[in-house]
């Protein structure tokens, strides 16, 4: 199986190197909330990073702590990023499909993540099966995903646009059309959405997947971005909609009891 992020590798690493440039942006709020729900759990921890990407969630892990971090994707050309950006002894990647973590022994880490990665996996519950077969059994597994009900949900440019703007073009709501409509979908844009597409559930299909999949579910943190204060500079008009609109939610849950 080939990862369609191969046919975009440059595009996607500008998009995320972006995201880790913002200080005040959603990536580093994420960041915030990993922090929040693992506190001291990560400290001396071994940590599956699944859909790692670039590696940034992984290095951040390391930095606070833990012991070990495999991060494993489907790209060629990403985890060969990951592993000229690794800046630090305890960093892994692994070339593997998360739906069968095919490289990783059961019972084998005490933590696994994955940050916006979900949305790009076709079978989430295969995912889910997989990272509960590498958790031992006082494993937790943390992971964030574009929110479903809003920044997640499917449009269709330039006929269905995502945003409802004013008279400055500026953005002020979101527009949801086909929340209950679950499946694959492309946006029609240039971004991330429109060259690589997203796989669409409910929020209630994550949660109760997960459940059914052997974990408790612990804590969820919706990603309440800061207000950016008044229009001007160079912040994107739609970003102060973060402040009352959260573009991701993050769910901790840990192995539930045999």
């Amino acid at each position: 199986m080939k990862s369609v992020y191969d046919e975009h590798v440059q595009f996607y690493l500008d998009f995320v190197d972006e995201g880790l440039h913002d200080e005040a942006g959603f990536v580093h709020v994420l960041k915030t909330a990993f922090d929040e729900v693992l506190g001291d759990r990560i400290r001396d921890a071994r940590v599956c990073d699944v859909g790692c990407g670039e590696g940034y969630l992984g290095r951040h892990l390391v930095a606070r702590g833990a012991s070990e971090v495999v991060g494993i994707d489907l790209s060629v050309g990403l985890i060969d990023a990951a592993r000229h950006r690794s800046d630090a002894p305890g960093l892994e990647y692994r070339v593997d499909d998360a739906q069968e973590l095919a490289t990783v022994p059961d019972a084998s880490f005490d933590v696994v993540v994955s940050q916006l990665a979900l949305m790009d996996m076709a079978d989430h519950r295969r995912v889910f099966r997989a990272v509960r077969r590498v958790l031992n059994e006082r494993g937790v597994f943390v992971f964030s995903i574009l929110h479903p009900c809003f920044e997640g949900s499917p449009f269709s440019l330039p006929d269905e646009p995502k945003f409802l703007v004013d008279d400055d073009d500026a953005a002020i709501a979101y527009v949801v059309r086909r929340y209950a409509t679950e499946g694959f979908w492309r946006s029609g844009g240039t971004g991330v959405r429109g060259r690589m597409g997203s796989h669409h559930r409910m929020l209630s299909t994550y949660v109760n997947n997960l459940v059914d999949a052997g974990f408790v579910i612990e804590r969820m943190l919706e990603a309440i971005v800061p207000d950016r204060g008044p229009r001007g500079g160079d912040v994107p008009l739609h970003a102060r909609l973060f402040a009352e609109v959260p573009p991701a939610v993050l769910l901790a849950a840990h192995v539930a009891e045999a």
